[in-house]
């Protein structure tokens, strides 16, 4: 079987949950040929207030990289590549990332990108070769569902002009919603203990992520009572491995209004939103390529 060429777009030092999606991803490789990481633009998170893009993207970009030492396949620090340090709407420059996502779509037959963030790198891309929409498929986490009236989400929220460029690019795009949708993955970290923590020294790094990712949100003491979290990221690797899990539908790609809210269309070309994902076959997978297994 021929390997798929991806590329991740992600600002994994905005939460969690993107550390959680890149272990994830390097764990399940077998038919996947990673050709880059590149680093998507944030800032003032609530996990990690850095207060420019350029501050967050050169977290993101050494976060990536603990990462990969961490899995024992530093090699792939070789691929990564800082993205975006302004917003679509206040720049129209190129950046190594947007650059080595046009080089690898050109270079390539088809390629996938897997957008975990804000998708100023993608549309940056798609604005500067417009001609590579016809290779590129993209898979984005980000928004809500149409059960929400708007999308004041972080990934949305951050570059709404970069989300008209990619919805409106005709490039073939799966949207992953995250209220609704993505927000099905919450864990908590009795179950992280039990099934990741014993897994060497990513998982015990990546236990200790999500409890100082917690600690950052807790008000009071009584918040540790039912603590969850979503790790809303890892729905965008698992739809990459198996759309199985996933139930979607096609529709005429939305207008995007000035408040975020979509607006139905008709007649415009299709793009595919997910509508559901079954959380069991997910977890279950993410665990056991870790290295989980029963006793």
């Amino acid at each position: 079987m021929q390997k798929r060429n991806v590329i991740l777009d992600t600002d994994i030092s905005n939460e969690v949950d993107d550390q959680f999606a890149l272990a994830y991803l390097i764990k399940s490789l077998d038919n996947i040929n990673l050709q880059a990481i590149t680093i998507a633009p944030f800032k003032k998170s609530g996990y990690a207030p850095v207060e420019t893009l350029a501050e967050g993207t050169d977290l993101s970009f050494n976060t990536a990289g603990k990462i990969l030492d961490l899995l024992n396949v530093s090699k792939y620090k070789e691929i990564l590549y800082k993205g975006a340090i302004s917003y679509f709407f206040e720049s129209k420059e190129l950046n190594p990332a947007t650059t080595k996502i046009i080089e690898l779509a050109k270079a390539n037959n088809h390629i996938t990108i897997v957008a975990i963030g804000a998708i100023t790198n993608v549309a940056l891309a798609l604005y500067h070769a417009p001609e590579i929409a016809d290779k590129v498929d993209i898979i984005w986490l980000g928004g809500n569902s149409f059960l929400s009236s708007k999308n004041n989400e972080f990934n949305f929220r951050q570059d709404v002009k970069a989300v008209r460029i990619v919805f409106n690019s005709k490039a073939k795009l799966v949207v992953i919603p995250c209220r609704n949708v993505a927000s099905h993955l919450s864990t908590t970290i009795y179950e992280l203990e039990h099934y990741l923590a014993p897994q060497g020294e990513i998982g015990q790094y990546l236990c200790e992520a999500f409890r100082n990712c917690k600690l950052a949100y807790r008000k009071t003491t009584e918040d540790i009572i039912g603590e969850n979290k979503t790790l809303w990221d890892l729905s965008a690797i698992a739809y990459l491995l198996n759309k199985d899990w996933f139930n979607t539908t096609e529709v005429s790609c939305p207008k995007i209004l000035d408040d975020t809210s979509y607006k139905n269309t008709k007649f415009k070309h299709k793009i595919t939103f997910v509508n559901d994902l079954n959380r069991h076959e997910i977890y279950k997978d993410f665990f056991i390529k870790m290295g989980y297994k029963i006793k």
